[in-house]
């Protein structure tokens, strides 16, 4: 342990389909997995994971649970939302502006009664959903604790918290930002001694933490025929991503290491893949289109930019489950093979359909259609494995043993699938922890693997995380609109004597957020782009207000301020025809220059650095490089995390 004395360790793998969290109470001895506790009292069931689902409908204003279990029956059920932290390609982001206005459209048809019942997710982000699901599942784990401790002896304000939270190997910087600010809110608010006495903050890959515990599993049930310097590869296949990384035995077991030796990998091949195709693919071409419309019939408010399945798609996709999880591969040669019926809901599938495979109620899929439904997600896990073996095998190395972990690696075919491979690369096929692997061991191992890297057994811990304490913008000037409230800010309103328009200065423009992940390698770099209007013989001599506030709407009084002072006149002549742009306004017929220049905020976790640049280099080719010219730049240190001190004896 990098830090001395006892600590509270939360780990929370938040996933696309279920969320695990474990927390152990650090001991000056040394702890072991074994100390490890893995949260599984959620609301509905005893399980080790809770579903990743939530729901905002007019249902749950009853005494209903609002998330987790049991809710496949309600309205507005919000599903897979960790894949909405990604950003959408632009297709993707057209298609969804499309479908919200469709659903604007028919919200406005509906009578007033009904607009009273608006469920809350239409207007919520992916990022707000995610925090608002980890409250509760915050809430909980807090209830958890304090449950393990029922003497009392110590309690959460005795020591720092320590926060570890798993993300997908190849998750974009803005959803790994939305993950740690969802995460970091909903913790801090929940466990609120966080306050008073911080703790740290970390982010970890799966397949790294997948890698830890399969390791440590392996000791610890003797698979003793590893040898120094033989590689393995970690296939974490979860319910929305898989993530895979390769490892190197340096040391042997008692004193176990191992370091990283390929590029993580990973992709959208997770088991949801499978139920996206299914509901989205399969089932709307086996039902008439008639009976494809009741089955999407919903209460009249869509879903947004969100998966909100209905009633009917739940229904389908709830027996589905059973179908894909029990599917072992095709038959073999010369037998039978044999298929699978799924109940429809009522009123669907009512008459016999034997071309669309519709008899008695219920929908026939085949093994070939099973396979068809798999092939993507199976052809892209095969494929994601190849590159890792052929990286190792780059770098003059060989892996002996592919280990599988993860919801989805207990289907047995794609074991089976992965399996076919070894004929040719020579690996033992592992999946997780072999004793356990329908029970709870295989299905944690993330988040156990996560609490192994929190508490640096057999590895270096993760740099700690840190959240931004300010937003940070630039006071600017923007056009009046109508609806602003003119009366409250009437010294703010001014006639733009180049335009004429009317518009309203000091007004905030952010450029970084509040709360906004501060890595220890990365930290944040942003640019924004503002422009200055002049005559041409005007003062080129200026300033530019920098805005450091912990409100995104703080009055002035709440307000930092950082005044950057400039003088245009330092730009040689000669560039100063690519950088003084004229203009002349046909409303009022005023010849004016305008310059843009950028504002290039860099945070790391002790300052935040201000640049205001302005100009482009531009080589004999033509081509636009960096900023030209530096005109002001600032240091702001970040405030210091104020720390207190728990009890000085050590934990029995």
């Amino acid at each position: 342990m990098a830090d001395s004395g006892p600590r509270w360790l939360i780990c929370i793998d938040y996933g696309t389909t279920f969320t695990g969290v474990a927390w152990i109470l650090t001991e000056n001895q040394a702890p072991t997995l074994g100390h490890v506790n893995v949260v599984k009292i959620w609301p509905g069931k005893n399980a080790p994971k809770v579903p990743s689902e939530i729901t905002y409908g007019a249902s749950s204003r009853d005494d209903q649970e609002r998330w987790g279990f049991g809710l496949k029956d309600r309205t507005y059920v919000l599903s897979w939302t960790k894949m909405e932290l990604e950003p959408p390609t632009r297709q993707k982001a057209l298609l969804l502006l499309s479908k919200t206005l469709e659903e604007a459209r028919l919200l406005g048809n509906v009578n007033n009664a009904l607009v009273d019942f608006i469920p809350l997710h239409l207007v919520r982000t992916a990022e707000e959903i995610v925090t608002d699901y980890l409250i509760e599942v915050a809430i909980k784990v807090r209830e958890d604790i304090v449950g393990g401790h029922p003497d009392g002896a110590y309690k959460l304000t005795d020591f720092p918290i320590d926060l570890i939270i798993t993300h997908p190997a190849t998750w974009h910087p803005k959803a790994q930002n939305s993950t740690f600010r969802a995460a970091h809110e909903a913790f801090r608010k929940v466990f609120t001694e966080m306050e008073d006495n911080p703790g740290k903050f970390m982010m970890a890959t799966e397949p790294e933490a997948c890698a830890q515990y399969t390791m440590r599993i392996a000791q610890d049930q003797g698979m003793t025929g590893f040898r120094k310097g033989e590689c393995f590869v970690v296939v974490d296949a979860g319910g929305g991503t898989v993530d895979l990384a390769s490892y190197r035995i340096d040391q042997l077991p008692p004193n176990f290491r191992m370091t990283k030796v390929t590029e993580v990998t990973g992709g959208l091949f997770g088991a949801t893949r499978l139920d996206e195709y299914f509901i989205k693919r399969f089932v709307p071409s086996r039902l008439s289109p008639s009976d494809h419309r009741k089955l999407l019939h919903a209460e009249g408010h869509g879903s947004g930019t969100h998966v909100v399945f209905s009633l009917g798609e739940q229904f389908l996709l709830d027996r589905f489950q059973i179908v894909k999880e029990s599917f072992a591969g095709p038959p073999t040669s010369g037998a039978q093979s044999e298929d699978s019926w799924i109940k429809l809901p009522i009123g669907i599938g009512d008459e016999d359909d034997p071309e669309r495979g519709i008899s008695q109620g219920q929908l026939r899929i085949t093994s070939e259609d099973l396979v068809e439904i798999f092939r993507e997600s199976v052809e892209g896990i095969l494929h994601l494995i190849t590159e890792q073996l052929v990286q190792v095998q780059l770098k003059r190395l060989s892996v002996r043993t592919v280990f599988l972990s993860g919801g989805f690696s207990r289907n047995r075919y794609l074991f089976e699938r992965i399996k076919a491979l070894t004929r040719r690369w020579r690996f033992e096929l592992v999946r997780g922890d072999e004793r356990a692997i329908t029970g709870d061991e295989n299905w944690t191992a993330v988040v156990k693997g996560a609490a192994l890297l929190g508490l640096g057994i057999g590895c270096e811990i993760p740099p700690p995380c840190v959240a931004c304490p300010y937003h940070i913008g630039v006071a600017v000037s923007t056009e009046f609109r109508d609806y602003y409230p003119e009366q409250e800010n009437p010294h703010l309103l001014y006639v733009d004597k180049f335009d004429g328009k009317r518009r309203l200065k000091d007004q905030n423009k952010w450029i970084v957020a509040k709360g906004d992940l501060i890595t220890v390698r990365d930290g944040i770099e942003k640019t924004v782009k503002i422009s200055k209007k002049m005559t041409r013989a005007g003062n080129r001599v200026g300033s530019v207000v920098i805005i450091l506030s912990p409100y995104r709407d703080a009055v002035s009084a709440l307000q930092q301020r950082s005044v950057l002072d400039y003088d245009l006149n330092v730009i040689p002549r000669p560039d100063q025809a690519g950088i003084f742009q004229s203009f002349t306004d046909h409303r009022t017929g005023v010849t004016h220059h305008k310059v843009t220049m950028e504002v290039m905020v860099r945070v790391d976790q002790q300052n935040i650095y201000i640049e205001l640049l302005c100009g482009r280099t531009v080589d004999m080719l033509g081509r636009i490089g960096a900023p030209g010219y530096r005109l002001a730049n600032t240091i702001i240190p970040l405030p210091k995390p104020v720390r207190t001190t728990g009890p000085s004896h050590p934990l029995s």
